[in-house]
Order: C-alpha cells, then structure tokens, then sequence
C-alpha cells in the first residue's frame, strides 16, 4: 500500500474525516470527492447535543459553502478548482450525487453502516466510472478495512499535514534560485535603465503582477513596475538598505516588509505568516519610525480583531485604555523586545511609556470602531485571522485622509469557530486588495522568533 504522501489517487472524504480535520478539502494533491451522503450526515452531526462535535460539523459545512458558493450544478459535478499557489497545487472538488447508485453486490446485504455501505459504494463505483484507483479517507478503523476488503483503497486522515497561508494565498513575492542575473542575457531580451531592469516575461511565475516582489540567493530585491506579455519591469531596491526605528531586516522577506511598510506610495500593507516571523514586530518599527522620526503620521491606532482566544474571561476594571492593554500584549511585547537592551526592566517600561505617550499610540477594540474615520494616522489591525469579510470591510474602510492601514494575521491560528481560512476577512483581503495600486501583499515563510517557536509552527 502507498503512503499518503506518495499516494495519488482521487480522494473519497468520509464524514469522519472532515469533521476530524476540516482542512482535509485542501490536504491533497489530487481531486476530491464528497458525496451526498457525506453531506447529509453533517447535516445531522450540526444538531448534536454533543458542542464540540457539532461545532466542528458547522465548520465543514462553512468551509464546503465558500469554496462552492457561486457554482452551479453542473460546475460542481464538473469539478471546482481548489484554491492553489506556485507552493501549493491542488486539484478539484467534486460533489457526487449518491443516492440513487445501485448497491454493489458485495454491499447489498450489508449488516452495518447504511451511510458507511453508501459512500464505500460511492467509492467503487467511482473507481469504475474513473477506470483508475481511488482512496476512500476516513477516521473509522472498521470502514476503511470493510473498504479493502472489497478492492477500494482506504487510508487515514493525515495528521502531519498543515496549511499555511502561503499554500493558500497569492504571496505578494517570488523567489529565484542563485542570482537572477544569470538566467538573463541581452538576447533573451534584458535591458537596464539606470535602476530599471527589465527581464523576460517568462522566467516569472504567473502570479507575476505590479507592485509585486522578488529576491534571490544573490541578495537582490526587486519590485515589479509593469508587466507585459513579454517583458517584466523591475527597480531594485538599495542593498544597504537603512534601519528602521533601529531595527535591521532578519531575511530577505523582513527587507521587503520594511520597503512596504514605509513606501509612502503604499496606504495599505497586508502582511500574513506564521507566529514568530516578525509581522508584528516591523509593523510597530515602521509605524514609529513614520510618527517620530519622518512625522509623516501624526498617531498610532492598533485594533485586535477579538478579544480572547477561548471564552470571555469576564469583566476587566478600568478605563478604555486599561482594559484594551492586556489584549494588545503583541504590541507591548514588540515594544518591550525593540528597547530592552540595557536589562534595566524599570527603564525599559518608562520608556516604554513614553514612546507610547510620545507616539500617541491608542489601543482600543473593534467593537468602538464604528463610525469612526482615522486621519493622519498608521492604522495597525492585528490577529486579523480571525475576522469575517464584513469586519474587514468594515475596519478598511475607516481609513481617512493619510491614513496607512496594516492588517496583520495568521490563518493557521483561526480559533474563532465561525471563520475558516476560506471565509476569513484576511483571506478576502490579500485577494483584492493584490490588485490595489497603492496597496502592497506579503506572506511570510520564515519563523524568527525562537527554536521551540519554529517547532511549533511546522510540527503542532
């Protein structure tokens, strides 16, 4: 039998499968299979008294709805395509009428699982109608043997596989092996322009766009100009590129956060990765060194997208400044990391203070944001994961006149129940705003913060 890995056969995604790892639609490779049965059977699962069962039910249902939302009949038993990117192929989704396929002659006497019997069924005959194996997913020790047993592949469902947000999204950047400038000569069309380059259209990925990125192994960083059917425009950015607020990109992606973040051509900054990389961190540099050093913003405005992680923790005296603190700790802990170096605590927190008081930093929630309009301000939305396309709507368009918006966000952390990394605010907006102007995309893929923290990201 093949591994997982290695395996790429068509996948039937049982009941137990989706509700264990609603991620599954997106773990494979290859097409994807759901049958009516499968539906059905989440329908039932989302009345459960059972919460957690039944929460995890809503999810599926969820994730199922945006990925096919818009799709007709006849689209769906064709296939949908499953989100991909340079990182990340994925096949199609198709959704399998069931219900009136005659029962194979090894599961018409079945004794168990009526719904069990209908999705192997579904399987065999798929295999049949396809003339190629197929693999049925499923949590259940006994299906997948009673699946063997009849001649239909069966495994379980991957417990190593995670989704990033750069196997999801447009990344906002391209990375090219060795030095860029060896892949190019004046016959295949290169040409140089002072800082403008311009190179052959296809040495570029397809996802290549204006204002977006690229480096190399060579330590060059670009950004796209224009694109044309044969020629990409690029400026290279300085290789001595300054510090900012003191702070000195790790990698090459933190040098193209920094060029973002304090690009004045730039009112919006969408910066997605894993816990750890930095978004946060050069977000809050960028904006300090934009209000007190180049005094091209006169505030500092951060806003969580929720309050806690698990349940409401209950009441929290104080004022609005005293209750916001504990929630925006990101922040302070950024702020701590950047003015610590002495290792005088008490130092470090007055000064802390008064970088706060100096940059006219204000906390605040989601839940006061409306109405409002944020002028000559760096508008930070952190954890913005877990918000819904009508919150992000919503917070985006509080921007006022010189205003620059930074939406920060992790989809492999969503812990909000009701949003997937299909439905998510942060999701909807890398794929709009990629095609804003004065708007700039970046996925992280590398974790700075500690060992265990790098662990974590890839392993937990």
């Amino acid at each position: 039998m093949k591994s997982s890995i290695d395996n790429r056969n068509p996948r039937v995604l049982d009941t137990s499968a989706l509700v264990h790892d609603p991620k599954s639609l997106l773990s494979y490779k290859d097409d994807v299979y759901i049958c009516l049965t499968v539906l059905e059977e989440l329908d039932n699962l989302k009345e459960r008294r059972d919460k957690s069962v039944s929460a995890d039910a809503r999810v599926v249902i969820r994730m199922l709805e945006d990925i096919i939302n818009g799709h007709s009949a006849e689209e769906m038993e064709a296939g949908i395509a499953l989100p991909s990117t340079e990182s990340a192929k994925r096949g199609r989704l198709y959704i399998g009428i069931d219900t009136q396929m005659d029962m194979a002659k090894e599961l018409r006497h079945g004794i168990g699982s009526d719904a069990d019997n209908r999705i192997i069924n579904y399987a065999l005959h798929l295999q049949k109608q396809l003339n190629k194996d197929v693999t049925i997913v499923s949590r259940d020790i006994n299906m997948r043997l009673k699946a063997r047993t009849i001649g239909v592949d069966a495994e379980d469902v991957l417990v190593d596989h995670q989704i990033s947000d750069i196997d999801l999204l447009y990344t906002g950047v391209q990375v090219f092996e060795g030095d860029l400038f060896d892949l190019c000569d004046e016959q295949s069309g290169f040409a140089m322009s002072g800082q403008d380059y311009r190179f052959p259209r296809d040495i570029f990925n397809e996802e290549a766009q204006k204002n977006m990125y690229w480096y190399d192994d060579a330590g060059h960083i670009g950004i796209i100009n224009e694109v044309s059917e044969d020629f990409v425009h690029t400026s290279l950015l300085s290789r001595r590129q300054e510090k900012v607020w003191g702070i000195a990109p790790k990698n090459q992606r933190q040098a193209v956060a920094l060029s973002q973040l304090t690009d004045p051509e730039f009112d919006l900054n969408i910066i997605l990765g894993p816990a750890g990389s930095g978004k946060t961190f050069l977000a809050v540099a960028a904006g300090l060194h934009q209000v007190l050093e180049t005094k091209q913003y006169k505030k500092i405005v951060v806003v969580r997208s929720r309050d806690f992680m698990d349940d409401d923790p209950g009441y929290l005296p104080g004022d609005l400044k005293e209750k916001s603190m504990p929630l925006l700790a990101g922040i302070t802990d950024a702020l701590i990391s950047m003015h610590s170096d002495d290792g005088d605590d008490r130092n470090t927190y007055s000064t802390i203070e008064h970088i706060i008081e100096k940059a006219n930093i204000e906390f605040t929630s989601m839940a006061y944001f409306r109405g409002r309009s944020i002028d000559d301000a760096v508008l930070i939305i952190d954890e913005a994961q877990n918000m819904t396309r009508a919150q992000m709507k919503g917070m985006l368009s509080r921007g006022g006149k010189n205003c620059r918006t930074i939406v920060l966000g992790n989809l492999a952390q969503i812990d909000d129940r009701f949003v997937t990394p299909a439905s998510s605010g942060a999701s909807a907006a890398v794929n709009i705003y990629r095609n804003y102007e004065k708007g700039s995309v970046l996925i992280f893929d590398e974790v700075e913060r500690s060992s265990l923290a790098e662990f974590t990201e890839k392993n937990f």
